[in-house]
């Protein structure tokens, strides 16, 4: 989903949202936009701490965030990744403070503003969540900014603001047409809108994608379901039962599951 970084080789991480590399500084740890350079020293441990995180060795991410820390107490990046390990370790607040932090330092930096507004999003804040997003499109060196609309989108909902939703994932799909998460959030969306025939429409050019999953199964037999179309819903039904057998679908309200 789209919480996202990248520095020169390091790996890129996401805590559900979508995700691909983003640049913020290029493969000699050299500033684009409004950021810091990093040192080289500072840009090693940098990458292993991410490395680390993403391994799950969070003792030895942070220990290696704070060395890059100390080496570069300017760079936003440094900010962004302590946040995560904070987050990892159910540290919400102390996440927020690195976020922050990092939009300080890279007020204009649109991959620094989606993770912050990622986690205002996840702390209820919708409306600041949306500044951050619409922020981090507005900056001319952030390579995806359809993560950031995608984030946007996603936030929205779960505001239960659909129009808007509606807005920041088209304008997604208008600048990545193909982006698979875009699609599925589209199809979600015009579901809850009980536009059924949009809604498998854009499953369909999910789908189209390959590689699907055991929640975009659902989504398409409730979709079909609602349509009216029982034979491609027992369709669906069977694909998820003999791709996915051990899947169970989350309870719907009113349900005894």
């Amino acid at each position: 989903m789209l919480r996202t970084l990248a520095l020169g080789v390091a790996v890129a991480l996401a805590t559900g949202c979508a995700s691909s590399p983003s640049t913020g500084l290029n493969a000699e740890g050299q500033a684009i936009g409004s950021q810091a350079a990093m040192s080289n020293k500072g840009l090693a441990n940098l990458t292993l701490a991410q490395n680390y995180l993403a391994s799950g060795q969070t003792e030895y991410a942070i220990d290696r965030a704070n060395r890059a820390l100390r080496s570069d107490p300017d760079s936003a990046d440094v900010q962004i990744v302590l946040g995560m390990i904070r987050e990892k370790l159910g540290d919400s607040a102390g996440a927020g403070a690195h976020y922050a932090r990092g939009v300080k330092l890279a007020p204009t930096s649109g991959h620094v503003l989606n993770v912050h507004g990622v986690w205002l999003c996840q702390q209820g804040k919708a409306a600041d969540a949306d500044q951050a997003f619409a922020r981090a499109v507005r900056d001319p060196f952030y390579k995806t900014p359809d993560q950031a609309l995608f984030n946007a989108g996603k936030c929205a909902m779960q505001a239960g603001q659909l129009d808007k939703a509606e807005a920041y994932l088209r304008q997604g799909l208008q600048a990545s047409p193909e982006n698979p998460a875009l699609l599925a959030r589209m199809a979600e969306l015009q579901f809850q809108r009980r536009d059924y025939m949009s809604a498998r429409a854009f499953y369909q050019r999910r789908e189209s994608l390959g590689k699907t999953t055991p929640e975009l199964l659902n989504l398409a037999i409730s979709i079909e379901q609602a349509a009216g179309d029982t034979v491609a819903a027992q369709r669906y039904m069977q694909r998820l039962k003999e791709q996915f057998p051990d899947y169970t679908p989350p309870a719907t309200e009113g349900s005894s599951q």
